[in-house]
């Protein structure tokens, strides 16, 4: 998703000759489309290649060798000949001593002269927005039924099944698109009945942008298959001056998930990287000066002072940053464990993704029991725009306990990159682990990940709440 947001970013600053704009966010959505299936009857030229068309009409008039042939149309023998052959070959003419047409060729020739009637079934696709008509369009279809805030509404109105005066103003339209390079005399006689239609959304991402990082305008594009669609924003655009304000609701979505977010990121952003690394680097030294195998007796008085000197240092940036300890990839899967086992009252897990690996039937037991000792526990996943695959056993199984145990809260939010887990109110883990979808194994591939834990109770309280906020905005 980054590498997209930063080829979005690129192409936006091109397209608009805006060299500091930056991407804000991205949100795929649905944009409505109505597809037709007409039956049809059109007069179409029956196909014949010009140049065969030519020769035959030679052999007609009476010119029935191949010089001759080739005499009168300027043309050399080897590409006359060429041609002849193919004729045969298709049963058009024949070879005697001169060459003739066969009875196929002569209906052919009379038929390339005329216009004849053809009925077929073609397929249209009809912008509900902006109303035009299209012949070939490639849909990547957008699921309106799972997403349906995301959907943009209809404004046209949809044709009605067998209800052909509903698309009277199209046929011109329809004409245009019946020809081809092969049949470019087309005539559209009638258009029989509307066999089908039904609404189709095709997959967008709107795409919000600031023309620069201190702007506070905030603007949007639209992009489908990696490229622009300027016709989609002048058709939103033209809706919006007409005073129906079609994307406000995706706007507002957007506007909530932000909102949503902003206790959690206010708690982020207090962690400093710099805090961080020394909780890290002064924690490891006093694991080290307690490490009595690495001093002779005769240091044991300085290592005491040196000792008290660093836990007096950590306390205080402790004090200052809320961060009680750092932690990595392998105590991180531990804390998740312990959170479930030791837990009272309350248990919260916030992660993106959910995996079999991680939630396998291990994992359902410790949660089960949790459960039976009455833990109110809350599991929340979700995200927007990823092609990551939740396991579908793994959400069977917490839905199945969700219907059994009233004290567990399994929901599905709109979007949260967040991981968390909140443990009564003795502690809370931020982090870049996902907890319910990377197992940590020592086995596989080694993949570090930092976690901070904090102790503050009131800290713990802000990230509980701001996790409830991640429920209430998917409702």
């Amino acid at each position: 998703m980054a590498n997209q947001i930063k080829d979005f970013e690129s192409k936006i600053r091109k397209y608009h000759s805006l060299p500091e704009a930056i991407v804000i966010d991205c949100k795929r959505i649905g944009y409505p489309f109505y597809v037709l299936y007409l039956d049809v009857t059109y007069l179409v030229q029956r196909e014949l290649e010009l140049l065969e068309e030519f020769v035959m009409k030679c052999i007609d008039n009476g010119l029935n060798k191949l010089e001759k042939i080739a005499s009168f149309l300027g043309m050399d023998n080897n590409v006359v000949e060429k041609t002849l052959s193919e004729l045969i070959s298709k049963d058009l003419i024949k070879k005697e001593d001169i060459f003739k047409l066969t009875e196929k060729g002569s209906d052919a020739l009379k038929q390339q002269k005329e216009l004849a009637p053809v009925s077929d079934t073609k397929t249209f696709y009809l912008d509900a927005l902006s109303g035009k008509l299209m012949d070939y369009f490639y849909l990547s279809k957008f699921d309106s039924k799972n997403n349906q805030n995301t959907s943009i509404g209809k404004i046209i109105k949809k044709p009605r099944k067998d209800h052909v005066e509903d698309i009277i103003s199209y046929f011109e339209d329809i004409e245009k698109y019946l020809q081809n390079p092969n049949n470019p005399h087309v005539e559209l006689i009638q258009v029989n009945r509307i066999e089908k239609v039904y609404p189709e959304w095709h997959e967008i991402s709107l795409v919000l942008y600031k023309s620069n990082p201190k702007d506070q305008e905030i603007e949007y594009e639209i992009f489908s298959r990696d490229s622009i669609q300027k016709d989609y924003r002048e058709t939103i655009e033209k809706i919006y001056a007409e005073g129906k304000k079609i994307l406000d609701p995706i706007f507002q979505d957007i506007k909530q998930d932000n909102t949503t977010n902003e206790s959690f990121n206010k708690i982020v952003e207090s962690i400093n990287d710099e805090d961080v690394r020394n909780v890290e680097q002064i924690s490891i030294k006093i694991s080290s000066l307690s490490d009595p195998d690495s001093f002779i007796e005769t240091q044991n008085d300085s290592v005491k002072k040196e000792k008290s000197k660093l836990e007096q240092q950590l306390k205080e940036i402790k004090n200052q940053t809320r961060i009680s300890e750092v932690v990595h990839t392998y105590e991180i899967r531990e804390y998740l464990l312990k959170a479930l086992k030791e837990a009272k009252n309350r248990v919260m897990i916030v992660s993106p993704w959910i995996k079999g690996n991680v939630v396998n039937q291990q994992f359902i037991s410790t949660l089960e029991d949790s459960l039976k000792r009455k833990v109110k526990v809350y599991i929340i996943y979700g995200i927007k725009g990823s092609s990551f695959q939740n396991d579908n056993w793994s959400i069977k199984k917490l839905e199945n306990l969700s219907d059994n145990y009233r004290n567990l809260k399994f929901e599905k939010t709109k979007n949260s990159h967040r991981k968390q887990i909140v443990c009564d109110d003795k502690f809370a883990i931020v982090t870049s682990f996902n907890f319910l979808s990377f197992r940590a194994d020592p086995n596989l591939t080694y993949r570090d990940e930092l976690g901070v834990v904090l102790r503050d109770k009131q800290t713990i309280e802000d990230l509980f709440n701001s996790g409830l906020g991640l429920i209430r905005s998917a409702e």
